[in-house]
């Protein structure tokens, strides 16, 4: 199995656990990563693996979490996108109330 099919399958897995946690996943294989729905339409979290092939990684690689928890990775990208998606909903509130 070369890299790109490890990295496919370990983001096909972490799809599977983000869609058992009831969020709305996209994978793409093109440019391998996943596309995460947020609260808002059209803004999705950005989930790929590092150059290093080590972790998952998002918002801007300041967000890591090892490949080998794959059920860890899912946690904390759904409590990432959870956080979004409340400031950005309320900021959005705010403004149009």
């Amino acid at each position: 199995m070369n890299a790109r099919d490890v990295e496919l399958r370990l983001l096909a897995d972490l799809r599977t656990c983000l869609l058992g946690l009831g969020l709305a996943v996209r994978l793409d294989e093109g440019m391998p990563g996943l596309l995460v729905s947020t609260g808002n339409p059209g803004l999705f979290v950005w989930v790929f693996v590092g150059a290093s092939g080590r972790t998952f990684t998002w918002r801007r690689d300041d967000s890591k979490h090892p490949v080998d928890d794959v059920p860890g990775a899912a946690g904390k990208v759904a409590r990432f996108v959870a956080a979004q998606a409340g400031q950005l909903n309320g900021s959005a509130n705010d403004h149009f109330d």
